[in-house]
């Protein structure tokens, strides 16, 4: 490659990268080529986001986790389905969870108010026992005992007061009570306040992360959380250092949701009306590279997609194969030369340079090609009788089973025959995704 071939300057290319466990993703691995880097770096310079499309499993939402570490940027994800909305991103008010809380205040309010009837009324109890205690022990004193010249006499008649005592005592609580009025407090009506029931959403922390964790500490219910650890101290830090955000798989959600990142990604800020805010980004902050996939099951807004850059991951197609193949021989990585080019050919080659990114000097290359030679073929079956087409994470999904599965003490061409036995009689729980291949 000459000197002046323009090159990416903040990703690196062709290299293994160890990817670090993050949140609820598990520890992997990646590498860059060229077409990717270009696209991430592009974004980067433009501030538009990335629209990233290609089949499922091709590995869109890696790309956003591996871009995050290389950059040295936090990582913030966010996985669309068919119910969310627009507005979840930016902020989510939740209005259930405030009429509880009145509800839980208006019945402690009623409580504390029957407590202190019901105190009042145990004091004039008490103060009735202690008068009717000294009454009859007057009695007492005042009248000589009699002897007792019977075995069985008349129970002495209970005194009125005895019986007012009595009848207090047992009276229920006044009706009036289910229409006393909640006390008006300070402190409730703060609790009460719509700001405190407003969770922030991912685009508010990578537009404003300062005043996001503001209102996440605010928040009574936070339904978003981010996954690095935030400090105030160094939250200067945090603004600067920077964000990735992956929206996964936006084509399953309603098309208002992209026609609302549409706008708030063109303004790079948003308004949150209940507390009367805008949120936006600072001057002088790193602007945030966001990814947006798509597995192209339902067509995007033409205006949404216009708004993106886009990346097409198609690891089978022709001219994507050849300009690879390419790039391998500048560089000596394949023993060959640009004649010996076919598209099967450089599908299997670029196949084993995944799996050695993944499980590097775990299997011979004879099993790898065996495995990347079934992909092919039952790639082409179902295309041809219209099903679903396995791809890239079906091909790693098998490599991941011939190492971790039980097998014998044994190794060297013992321990390959024994992969290429096993590779046959579980390939097609991989493979094989309907009943017509």
């Amino acid at each position: 490659m000459s000197s002046n071939e323009p090159r990416p300057q903040k990703i690196r290319v062709g290299q293994r990268i160890k990817l670090e466990r993050c949140q609820s993703w598990d520890e992997s691995f990646h590498i860059f080529d060229e077409e990717t880097a270009f696209a991430i770096e592009m974004a980067l310079a433009t501030g538009r986001p990335l629209l990233v499309k290609g089949e499922p499993g091709s590995g869109k939402s890696q790309l956003a986790r591996a871009a995050a570490q290389e950059l040295d940027r936090y990582f913030l994800a966010e996985s669309i389905t068919s119910c969310s909305e627009g507005k979840d991103l930016l902020w989510k008010y939740d209005p259930i969870a405030r009429l509880n809380e009145a509800q839980t205040q208006a019945a402690e309010s009623t409580l504390w108010q029957q407590r202190r009837i019901l105190r009042q009324g145990g004091q004039e109890i008490r103060a009735l026992t202690a008068e009717a205690l000294v009454t009859q022990q007057a009695n007492t004193t005042n009248t000589p005992r009699k002897k007792k010249v019977a075995r069985y006499r008349k129970k002495k008649a209970s005194s009125q007061k005895n019986k007012d005592l009595y009848q207090f005592s047992r009276k229920p609580i006044p009706k009036e009570l289910g229409r006393i009025e909640i006390p008006v407090v300070k402190e409730r009506e703060d609790n009460l306040r719509p700001g405190n029931f407003i969770s922030p959403g991912v685009l508010w922390w990578i537009f404003d992360c300062v005043s996001a964790y503001k209102q996440y500490k605010r928040c009574r219910y936070p339904f978003y959380k981010p996954g690095f650890l935030y400090e105030e101290s160094e939250e200067f830090e945090t603004a600067e250092r920077g964000f990735v955000l992956l929206i996964d798989e936006i084509d399953k959600a309603d098309p208002a949701l992209p026609n609302t990142l549409l706008e708030v990604l063109g303004n790079g800020a948003f308004h949150v009306p209940i507390i009367d805010q805008t949120v936006g980004m600072a001057r002088g902050l790193t602007k945030p590279l966001v990814i947006i996939t798509s597995n192209g099951e339902e067509e995007l807004p033409a205006a949404f997609v216009r708004r993106c850059l886009v990346l097409h991951l198609h690891f089978d197609d022709r001219d994507y194969l050849r300009t690879w193949w390419q790039q391998q021989l500048e560089t000596a990585a394949l023993p060959t030369s640009s004649e010996d080019f076919s598209q099967e050919k450089a599908l299997i080659l670029w196949l084993i340079q995944r799996a050695e990114v993944h499980f590097e000097g775990v299997f011979s290359d004879r099993v790898k090609v065996k495995v990347a030679q079934l992909l092919i073929k039952d790639r082409r079956e179902a295309q041809r009788f219209g099903g679903v087409k396995p791809g890239q994470a079906e091909f790693l999904d098998l490599l991941s089973a011939l190492q971790e599965m039980p097998k014998p003490n044994c190794s060297g061409e013992a321990l390959e025959q024994y992969q290429l036995a096993l590779l046959k009689k579980i390939s097609r729980y991989a493979l094989v995704k309907s009943v017509a291949d």
